[in-house]
């Protein structure tokens, strides 16, 4: 490694925050499958040093799944490494995972991924109220059924899923024909679920029913972000909020972005992506793309949890409108998008192309961290002992020795 970089390379290295960037993967020889087919339905986590990418679907494809059935769904598990650039199929049929595979909900907590939902294919036929856990990390054989008790929520997709205060929340979905936005919880020490609150929406001033909805959430509450039906699309102007500790519904009212005109907030959306990062000026949620039904979007708005004020990002764009896709933030407030459909007015194309986009400007050492990998292709070669050597701080050395 070079102990200076040139001035003309560093003049090629150009970092731009806020601005969506295409990430091109490293080819990897001798892999008949060395990244995930194009996909839409499927979800993401990450940390600092992986993206996992958890089931999918693509009608145009046949692939063999458990049973030695074709399916256009992906019984797999895949794990992006974002030092090495490089993806890596952790599990696939020839593992114990779920057969439920499309609009899962899926989160990361601590180490380990969990997953609840989701459907088969033709939609609605078999749904899942099953939940699932495995750490990615330690190469696992199986995603483990967790066995649970009491009054379990229904069998359904699209739902969302939040952990907090030791409790698994899940919030909406839908069988195929009927949506609800009613709120169960897993009391995560005894295993046991509970139905929080029942909407009823003849009786009090409940949110109608969703499926493929997005959240945002704080200490005190859970914000509802879009969402829809079959034929609907929630607006994103007033939105739902769960108040955990009151165990209450309420609608919180945004603002819109004072440099646009009115109505200056997103379009009514479904099947968006979202995400959030703690920043000095409070918590900004990030929502990006999705439909209506008739509508498609390539826009990225951001919303500030302490003022709920909308801005709309105008340096911020996705290369194509894109839905059904998703998204996940990186504990240093790096957002990557993965897959999703392409709008197309003569079909719509499925993708596997990664983006990734800083949520803010990171810190300095974030950004030198990025130019170091960009300019010092062999670093991940390097043992531990020789990165710490070179003196490169430990934190950096355990996203390349822990991915």
């Amino acid at each position: 490694m070079t102990n200076e970089l040139n001035s003309n390379a560093v003049s090629e290295y150009c970092f731009r925050p806020y601005e969506v960037k295409r990430i091109k993967y490293k080819k990897q020889a001798g892999y008949e499958k060395s990244r995930p087919y194009a996909r839409s339905g499927h979800r993401i986590v990450c940390s600092d040093s992986a993206i996992y990418c958890f089931g999918g679907f693509n009608p145009n494809m046949a692939v063999m799944n458990d049973g030695d059935e074709a399916s256009c769904l992906f019984q797999e598990l895949w794990k992006y490494d974002i030092v090495r650039n490089e993806w890596t199929l952790l599990m696939d049929s020839n593992n114990d995972l779920p057969q439920e595979l499309a609009s899962n909900a899926m989160i990361m907590h601590r180490n380990l991924l969990i997953v609840f939902g989701g459907t088969g294919f033709p939609f609605g036929v078999n749904c899942s109220n099953k939940l699932y856990v495995c750490e990615p990390a330690k190469k696992p054989k199986e995603m483990m059924e967790i066995e649970v008790k009491g009054d379990l929520p229904p069998a359904q997709y699209g739902q969302t899923i939040v952990f907090h205060d030791g409790f698994l929340y899940t919030i909406g979905g839908t069988e195929g024909f009927d949506y609800t936005c009613d709120v169960y919880r897993l009391n995560v020490s005894s295993r046991t679920w509970e139905c929080a609150y029942a909407c009823r929406q003849d009786i009090r001033d409940d949110p109608p029913g969703r499926y493929r909805h997005e959240i945002a959430f704080d200490d005190n509450n859970v914000y509802i972000i879009g969402g829809g039906t079959s034929d609907s699309a929630f607006s994103l102007a007033s939105i739902p909020t769960y108040n955990l500790k009151r165990n209450k519904w309420t609608y919180t009212a945004t603002k819109p972005d004072p440099s646009l005109p009115l109505p200056g907030v997103p379009a009514p959306r479904k099947c968006h992506s979202c995400v959030q990062y703690h920043t000095d000026n409070g918590t900004e949620v990030i929502v990006a793309g999705g439909y209506d039904g008739g509508s498609y979007y390539a826009d990225v708005w951001k919303l500030n949890l302490n003022t709920f004020e909308w801005r709309l990002m105008q340096k911020s764009v996705l290369p194509y409108t894109l839905f059904f896709h998703d998204a996940a933030c990186s504990e240093s407030g790096c957002m990557y998008i993965f897959g999703g459909i392409k709008f197309s007015f003569r079909n719509n194309l499925r993708t596997n192309i990664v983006y990734k986009m800083w949520m803010t400007i990171p810190k300095l050492s974030e950004i030198c961290w990025e130019a170091l990998l960009h300019y010092s292709q062999e670093l991940p070669a390097k043992s531990k002992n020789e990165l710490l050597e070179l003196g490169i701080p430990l934190k950096f050395v355990q996203r390349i020795h822990e991915a």
